[in-house]
């Protein structure tokens, strides 16, 4: 759809501690296979957008290692691309590093591109959608902005701090507030929008002129009575991965096929970085049930319910369970974890028992040798 570009938004992405203290959340590893932003990342490409802007925020260098050129989302390489967009201007600048900010440092992008809607999604929640749907409704309703949002039920456990909108009879958002835990019945937004481009336009000239410190959810937020917003009602697979327990509970969920077919679909291919790696290879002693274990793993030990990825070796006799093992990572022979996320190129060498639990999972760093 040449009249559509797209933007994920890294900007106001969750903090998960040590997990995405030297990367951005959009490129942690996802399922062994992934990073997390190819689930939004190929959501706007299987919906026919070819330029896609990325909005990075911090640590440009995880997201440039897991991008590369980007052609992997781009269907038609000389009518799109797929760029980073990054706010050198204020990257230092906690309070003006927005993604208004970044939009308005990397102008080129939507005035080379010359659309008439601007697709804008987030970098921490999953799920699958055709966004030519919300495109077709938003021409149909001749709307200036749609955001897209789930309405659920258990609101009181669940999406905790996430954006939620209040709406009228005519499904037009009157306010929009945090979900502080106090009700069930609420309208979470996916923090996902068709809009306008010279809309958008308006509200950087707005936001411009009012504060520097404003987001775009922010600006929406403050001008949604004046103008109006529409919405699209979304009803399929949803998580916001806002916590280290969300990442491995989100991870661990998928193993269920069921589950993992609400998000994943054969006609829906999700596009990443390849590695040229070998086939996994179970030793004698491999017992693997019920997880996802990666290219160029080597398992020589049992392994239940874990997400295990790239070149990761397990040795002889060692337990794995309800864990995530990043690529690279070593587990010396009669190590047992449970709950446990163990990051890139770590070494399990010397503890022999490595014990979480599921509402606070260990987390191993980057390199470390435990």
């Amino acid at each position: 759809m040449p009249e559509v570009i797209g933007f994920l938004n890294l900007h106001n992405a969750p903090d998960l501690g040590q997990i995405n203290q030297n990367r951005t959340l959009a490129a942690i590893s996802f399922l062994g296979r992934y990073a997390i932003c190819d689930i939004p990342l190929s959501n706007l490409t299987n919906s026919e957008i070819s330029n896609i802007g990325v909005l990075v925020n911090r640590s440009p260098r995880s997201m440039i290692m897991h991008l590369g050129s980007g052609k992997q989302y781009t269907v038609n390489t000389k009518k799109g691309k797929t760029v980073i967009c990054y706010n050198e201007k204020y990257a230092n600048n906690y309070h003006y590093n927005t993604d208004i900010n970044n939009i308005i440092e990397n102008k080129w992008f939507l005035d080379e591109a010359n659309s008439k809607y601007v697709v804008i999604v987030p970098s921490h929640l999953l799920y699958r959608l055709d966004f030519r749907k919300v495109i077709k409704q938003h021409k149909e309703r001749n709307a200036d902005c749609t955001l897209v949002y789930k309405h659920i039920n258990d609101g009181i456990e669940q999406f905790i701090d996430e954006n939620i909108l209040i709406l009228n009879n005519e499904k037009k958002v009157v306010n929009i507030s945090k979900n502080k835990g106090l009700v069930n019945d609420i309208n979470v937004s996916m923090e996902t929008l068709v809009i306008n481009t010279e809309k958008l336009r308006e509200i950087i000239s707005f936001a411009t002129k009012t504060s520097s410190f404003l987001s775009l959810m922010d600006v929406i937020r403050y001008i949604c009575n004046t103008i109006e917003v529409d919405t699209y009602e979304y009803n399929g697979y949803l998580r916001s991965i806002s916590s280290l327990r969300h990442y491995m509970d989100c991870s661990l969920e998928l193993l269920d096929f069921k589950v993992l077919n609400e998000l994943f679909d054969a006609k829906w291919p999700i596009y990443t970085k390849t590695h040229d790696t070998p086939p996994a290879s179970y030793l004698d002693n491999a017992w693997v049930r019920n997880s996802f274990i990666s290219n160029g793993a080597v398992i020589d030990g049992k392994v239940e319910n874990s997400v295990i990825c790239r070149d990761v070796k397990i040795g002889k006799n060692c337990v794995i369970r309800n864990s995530i093992v990043l690529s690279g990572t070593t587990i010396s022979d009669e190590s047992i974890l449970e709950n446990v996320i163990v990051d890139k190129n770590a070494k399990i060498l010397y503890v022999k028992e490595l014990r979480g639990t599921k509402e606070d999972p260990l987390y191993i760093g980057l390199g470390d040798v435990v």
